[in-house]
């Protein structure tokens, strides 16, 4: 039996489902918007051309969308021949950056719909199909624990996920046998850190450079196997 996982496109979601893929998982592959599909659909090709028995599916949705989420939840199933999603990834998430004085409504509520909200209401749809021994892995970021200026939505945000894992990790762990584990990378070499503000990078450095192990900004090849 395969187990199914169910996780994001870009970055380092995409290095999590390629390994996931290369462990003979079948793996459906979330992307939010037009111009993702192709980057979506070359890691769905990029994992049936291993040869290893493991499928994949690309599916468009917007996770802060309920419909959307039950389609992703749907697509799983139908994938999995035990009808059972062994592993939720939880990586989806929006970093835009704002002064306080800058902040409106329409902003908090983009930012905590995607980054607290969905990853709750998701968990919810899929958690009657994970079998004991099942897994929630959620990325949060570095930024739960700084304060860079410009990050109050999106901080905040995070410190909900690491709470979340925290609440689950004991209410999920006791009563289904499902492990639940918060990530938080620091700087990583993706598309979203270099969308970041001056000041977020600047903020980032003096990390980077006091890295006992290397002095370096991580990849997505450190981050992924923390996730199997």
């Amino acid at each position: 039996m395969h187990p199914t996982e169910l996780l994001w496109d870009r970055g380092i979601g995409a290095g999590i489902a390629l390994d996931l893929g290369r462990r003979g998982a079948d793996v459906v592959v979330n992307y939010t918007s037009e111009k993702s599909g192709a980057a979506a659909e070359s890691i769905v090709q990029a994992i049936e051309s291993m040869k290893l028995g493991a499928r994949a599916l690309a599916v468009r949705a917007d996770v802060a969308v309920a419909a959307d989420r039950q389609r992703l939840v749907d697509a799983a199933l139908t994938l999995s021949p035990s009808k059972h999603i062994d592993m939720l990834v939880h990586n989806a998430g929006n970093g835009d950056d704002r002064y306080l004085v800058d902040l409106d409504e329409d902003f908090f509520d983009m930012q905590m719909d995607l980054n607290l909200k969905a990853p709750v209401f998701l968990t919810q749809i899929a958690l009657p199909h994970m079998p004991r021994g099942g897994r929630i892995v959620i990325i949060s970021s570095v930024s739960a624990r700084m304060g860079v200026p410009q990050q109050s939505i999106y901080a905040a945000s995070k410190v909900g996920t690491e709470a979340l894992a925290r609440v689950w990790a004991t209410e999920l762990g006791q009563s289904r046998g499902i492990t639940v584990n918060c990530v938080n990378p620091g700087p990583v070499a993706t598309d979203m850190y270099y969308a970041s503000s001056q000041e977020f990078i600047d903020a980032l450095k003096p990390l980077i450079d006091s890295t006992p192990a290397e002095a370096r900004m991580g990849e997505v090849a450190d981050i992924v196997p923390l996730v199997r």
